[in-house]
């Protein structure tokens, strides 16, 4: 017997539709994510066929299924077709709302606090790509279930079985498994299941980035560096950033130092003139507190020598220290 008010809910992208085919439109050798081209092509996923028995199961038991996704509903029609396509049933379909470019965390749980508020929730199904959901269900205690990347990719792309894998972490994952002739599933689950999973993985990296950047922070005070302005999120990153930038700067005051004598000596006003223009873009960064600013710039930032006479020449040349 169901329990009164439950609900089921599950996401599309990644979940019950399986997008592994449009991914190039995001991750290309252009490094340009084509989010347009990424949706329209959502009327060619396959379905998770597994997952929608399970869906189905639950709703013939009377449990409703509300279909919740960061999807745009600039796609909603190719999406409804999709869902009419495939024989999917559903009860409720929630979708972004076009040019809402929020995070899906804060669309999704603005839906079930403003029209789910005294539901119970069997469970959520959700993607291992998208956590930010998946932790918010667990600081609510809702039971959320994560669906792993599809292993294969081949030809006929025919889902085989929704494979059960309990990771090391204690956790439990559902993986797609389909079409693929140069896997052995057997020897995929049991190295899925000797690692962490998604969840706790990420958990791990973050808590490292914490560490990380509080060393940093500690390390930009010693230096007299004055605190990142920027929400907590850029601060903790950008200060990262920010000692990558120095520890480069600090092997380029070494290397001038090295060769200070013999530069002098060969060209005395041309050497005097990229040592002011070196020290002013020091002093530039030293009062940079814009924690975006950082972030911007990271990819041009390499804690090396070369890096950091990279970072200090195109700072200099910029102002128009030299």
């Amino acid at each position: 017997m169901p329990v009164p008010n439950e609900i089921v809910i599950c996401g599309l992208d990644g979940v019950l539709a399986l997008i592994a085919h449009r991914l190039h439109h995001l991750y290309n050798d252009e490094g340009v994510k084509h989010w347009d081209r990424f949706l329209e092509a959502c009327g060619d996923d396959m379905p998770n066929l597994p997952l929608i028995d399970r869906l189905n199961q639950a709703r013939a038991e009377g449990v409703p299924v509300i279909l919740l996704t960061g999807r745009s509903a600039s796609v909603r029609e190719q999406t409804l077709a999709w869902l009419r396509r495939w024989q999917i049933g559903y009860d409720g379909l929630w979708m972004r709302p076009a040019n809402d470019y929020k995070p899906a965390v804060d669309f999704k749980s603005a839906v079930i606090a403003q029209h789910y508020p005294d539901a119970t929730i069997r469970r959520v199904y959700e993607s291992d790509t998208h956590l930010d959901f998946a932790h918010w269900c667990t600081e609510q205690n809702i039971p959320c279930t994560l669906i792993g990347h599809n292993q294969g990719n081949g030809e006929t792309r025919d889902v085989f079985e929704l494979k059960v894998v309990h990771h090391a972490c204690g956790h439990t994952v559902l993986y797609p498994f389909y079409g693929d002739d140069d896997f052995t599933w057997p020897d995929r689950l049991q190295q899925l299941g000797e690692s962490p999973c998604r969840l706790c993985q990420v958990e791990e990296q973050r808590k490292e980035q914490r560490q990380k950047s509080e060393q940093a922070r500690h390390q930009a005070q010693q230096r007299g560096l004055p605190p990142l302005e920027g929400s907590d999120k850029q601060v903790a990153w950008a200060e990262t950033v920010r000692l990558n930038a120095f520890g480069a700067i600090d092997k380029v005051l070494k290397w001038m130092e090295q060769v200070s004598a013999q530069a002098e000596e060969e060209d005395p006003d041309h050497w005097h003139m990229m040592q002011q223009g070196i020290h002013k873009a020091i002093a530039y960064l030293e009062n940079q507190v814009d924690a975006k600013w950082w972030i911007d710039h990271r990819h041009g930032i390499h804690n090396s020598l070369d890096g950091g006479r990279a970072l200090l020449s195109s700072i200099a040349q910029e102002l128009g220290f030299y």
